[in-house]
Order: C-alpha cells, then structure tokens, then sequence
C-alpha cells in the first residue's frame, strides 16, 4: 500500500491532528480528567506541581526523540518533534482564551478520549505522533507486529494508578475511561504494516 501523501495534505491532516488533540488536552485538564502516556504524566506533574504544561510535555518527550531518530525514519522523528512543540504550544495557549464548562469528568472523559484517539489517528497517518510512548508504540508495532492502542493500554495503566493514588476512584474512573477509548479508536484502526514511519522495519 502506497502510503505517501502529497506536503499539502500533510499540512492540513497534521493541522487537524494537532488542533484536535490541543482541544482535547485543554477539555480534560479542565475537567480534571487524566489521559495517559506522556501527555498523562505532564497533566499529572502539572497539576501536582503547578509548573506548565507545555514544557512538561516537550521535556518528558525529548528522551524518546533519539530512539525516534536512530530506529526510525528521519522525517518522522522531525514531524514529531515540530507537532509536540505546536500541541505544547497551543493547549496553552486554549487553556487561557477557552472555559469549558458544564462537562462531567466521565463526559469528559469520554469525549476527550475519541478526540485524543482521533487526534493521535490522524498523526500516525502522516507519519508523526506526540511523542513519549507514542514513538517507542509505533516502533513496536512496526517492528514487532503488536498493535499500537494495545501497547498503549498496558503502559498507560501506571498512568491510572498515579491518578487513582492522587486523586482518588472517580477521577481514576474518568481518566480510565478517557484512556480505554482512546486506545480503542488507534487499536481499531491503525493495523500493522498500515502507515508506517519506516517501511523497512515492517520486513525485517
């Protein structure tokens, strides 16, 4: 399957992938509701610390950007690196400007984990991610063969037990249900040898 796509369809499936998850960032941290991986573990820090969210995110992201750039493909480890900075960027910047209000943290939840799933479908897609488990997920599925949402399950079930230490059994359900279909809308629908970063990795 050919799966290269043309810069300007690039840009604009990224644009919507990153807009996407933005929104989605700034809908469950003001709800309180936790999702996992590394953007998770930033909301989680960021909460408990107070200290920004974004930089959180680049920073926890950077470490996996040098296994991105040894293991797979030059200009993937590049989309990455540009999309985490822009996600880091603009849910800060829609934190400030956006109130969302009315939202349960299970709504929440729900509503913010299709759209982080989506989100995250698109830039897998174009061959970019947001970073963190993400990179190391993607990798594995390429070349391992083990689906990406699944993995992505099983190590964001830390992240849930940090949220249920924290911040108790509903929050925890919240986040759990955020996490759940998250990982089910990338596991349904972004397969083993579909869209990938490197395609030799898929023969080796």
């Amino acid at each position: 399957m050919n799966s290269r796509h043309a810069i300007h369809e690039d840009l604009f499936a990224l644009s919507i992938g990153i807009l996407t998850l933005s929104f989605a960032i700034v809908l469950l941290k003001q709800a309180g509701v936790l999702v996992g991986g590394v953007a998770g573990l930033a909301l989680l820090v960021s909460q408990l610390s107070g200290w920004s969210f974004g930089l959180l995110f680049l920073g926890l992201s950077a470490p996996f950007y040098l296994m991105a750039w040894f293991r797979m493909s030059r200009s993937f480890t590049v989309k990455s690196l540009i999309t985490v900075a822009l996600v880091s960027w603009l849910a800060e910047t829609l934190g400030q400007s956006l109130v969302i209000q009315g939202l349960t943290p299970l709504m929440a939840g729900a509503i913010g984990g299709v759209l982080c799933g989506v989100g995250l479908l698109v830039l897998f897609r174009h061959q970019s991610s947001a970073g963190g488990f993400n990179v190391l997920a993607l990798f594995c599925q390429e070349r391992f063969g083990w689906r990406a949402g699944y993995l992505l399950m099983g190590l964001d079930a830390l992240i849930l037990l940090a949220t249920a230490y924290f911040y108790g059994v509903a929050t925890g359900l919240a986040s759990a249900l955020c996490i759940v279909l998250m990982n089910l809308v990338l596991g349904f629908n972004h397969r083993p040898g579909r869209y990938i970063a490197k395609p030799e990795l898929a023969a080796s």
